[in-house]
């Protein structure tokens, strides 16, 4: 198991499980997220990474408390709620699901390399999967077809025609996120034992922190609505000329080509206009009841989202100094280092010889 931090007061360790929560709710919450402070493709692993990150240095921090993680991750979806309401619902299972995971993985194996790699590995499986599964019901059967005859194509240009292309470009896909999971659990475990009774961080206490105004709840970007709209319709035109080209004629090509259009339509109008705005609702609502229960902690991760933003900001700038894998552990490293040590009086200058 990995050593507690002992040499922490309680109302230190109280205050490192409020930045670690407001982290976590920070690479949450959408367009103000660490995706869009850094430009990083990926978001499933880097989100999802940074969650199991969290959730592993929470427990720790909590002194093996479990029931930690649960409090933390519904904070989290209280934050998300807030600051990013138009989140649809796939996006609240994935955090209750990395800290119910979490929590059943500890209790029973306790906080190891074991441990972390498990939930790391299985939270970014489930991730893949829901891509995968969302894909497949906006663009049903047809997406696979075309995939099967893309593929089958081009390998026969080659002498070696391949059948079921579509189940190759899966398995790599999911076996990339296993690997990514893999890395990211060594990651994790790296930055929990870097903060060892060598090299802790001198934690500030809560009347220390600096207070900023609640951010305001955010709109949705109608670019960024722009792009999703312009890069379904490309999906669905690179769809239909597969199926018309691959089709044994021209009427049961056009006729491929009206069933995708059908269903992909159906498929989005039943998700957007029925099932995500009720399960949404339907999640808000119950975590409406949690609010007040948590408003001092909510209140107090807002205020401090705009910290890590500048923190996160600069964390990536001085990880240019690393390259591939050390790069990613540094600037982990880093922004968790500066954000639990993080005061008024370093808001002029963050220091610079974080931990690695």
């Amino acid at each position: 198991m990995i050593a507690a931090y002992h040499y922490l007061s309680i109302e230190q360790r109280r205050n490192a499980i409020q930045r670690l929560t407001a982290l976590w709710a920070f690479t949450e919450s959408g367009p103000g997220g660490i995706m869009h402070a850094l430009q990083i493709p990926f978001t499933g692993l880097l989100v999802g990474g940074m969650a199991v990150i969290m959730i592993s240095l929470i427990a720790v921090f909590s002194e093996y408390n479990y029931r930690q993680i649960l409090k933390s991750a519904v904070i989290v979806l209280i934050v998300k709620a807030m600051v990013s309401p138009h989140t649809p619902f796939p996006a609240y299972i994935a955090v209750a699901f990395q800290a119910i995971l979490g929590y059943a993985l500890f209790s029973l194996l306790k906080v190891n390399f074991f441990s972390i790699a498990l939930l790391s590995t299985i939270a970014m499986l489930e991730s893949a999967i829901q891509k995968i599964l969302i894909l497949t019901l906006f663009f049903g059967k047809s997406l696979w077809i075309a995939m099967n005859d893309m593929i089958a194509f081009i390998t026969k240009q080659f002498g070696n025609a391949v059948s079921n292309g579509g189940y190759w470009i899966v398995s790599v896909y999911i076996l990339l996120y296993i690997a990514g999971g893999l890395l990211i659990a060594v990651c994790a475990y790296r930055t929990i034992k870097s903060f060892n009774a060598e090299n802790k961080p001198l934690l500030p206490e809560p009347s220390t922190a600096i207070n900023y105004d609640v951010l305001r709840t955010k709109k949705s970007n109608p670019k960024s609505v722009y792009k999703k709209f312009l890069l379904l319709i490309l999906l669905m035109t690179g769809l239909s000329v597969v199926l018309f080209n691959f089709a044994a004629d021209n009427q049961q090509g056009w006729l491929a080509v009206a069933k995708t259009i059908t269903w992909t339509l159906s498929a989005i109008l039943i998700w957007f206009m029925l099932i995500v705005p009720l399960f949404t609702k339907a999640i808000q609502k119950l975590l409406k009841k949690k609010q007040s229960r948590y408003s001092e902690e909510v209140l107090g991760i807002l205020s401090f989202l705009p910290v890590l933003k500048q923190l996160t900001s600069h964390a990536w700038q001085q990880s240019k100094l690393h390259q591939g894998f050390g790069r990613w552990q540094f600037f982990f490293t880093s922004l968790i280092h500066t954000t639990l040590t993080y005061t008024e009086s370093t808001s002029a200058e963050i220091p610079l010889n974080n931990p690695v």
